[in-house]
């Protein structure tokens, strides 16, 4: 019977910025070997230095294009809603809150739509903008500059009282 013996050397790596330090551990993004003195600890696994100082793809941010959509989104949902108020204002108070908690709703799931789903401070800001346009602007186109006219009317409050209430239900579901 012959005997065989396998040459069982192997090349251990060495740390790409000290050569003299043997490691068994390298980068999670460029692979390179480092030692256990250029290791930096990431969410995402060990990482040599020039790794680990690059810009985090994790934040993320809303895109202008669908920052974009989402405004005229609440613009024209805005008109939509603000005409229907003026079509309704006369039903009183109790109607007055649960029409601007719908609104708001209604302003909140529009927007989160045409921005892709975003969630965040952006879009919350963006659905109170529409809330506001919703309530300002075809008051304004009806009554006129003469804020006189609703307050005569008698409506002045619920206006107010459901534009508070849609304002903050669009906030507070949007974020």
């Amino acid at each position: 019977m012959e005997s065989r013996t396998q040459d069982t050397t192997t090349t251990q790596a060495v740390c790409y910025r000290h050569p003299g330090r043997e490691t068994a551990v390298s980068c999670s993004n460029c692979e390179r070997p480092i030692c256990t003195d250029c290791m930096v600890y990431t969410p995402v696994g060990i990482k040599c230095p020039e790794c680990a100082r690059q810009p985090r793809s994790a934040i993320v941010r809303l895109k202008p294009d669908r920052a974009a959509r989402a405004i005229g989104a609440a613009f024209a949902g805005g008109l939509v809603m603000g005409f229907g108020i003026l079509i309704l204002q006369n039903l009183g108070l109790f109607f007055a809150l649960i029409l601007g908690w719908l609104i708001g709703i209604a302003m909140s799931a529009l927007v989160q739509w045409a921005s892709g789903r975003w969630r965040g401070r952006e879009t919350a800001w963006i659905a109170v903008g529409g809330c506001i346009w919703t309530y300002v602007v075809p008051y304004g186109l009806f009554y006129g500059v003469d804020v006189g006219d609703i307050a005569r009317s008698g409506s002045l409050a619920f206006v107010f009282l459901g534009a508070v209430i849609a304002c903050y239900v669009a906030y507070t579901r949007s974020q």
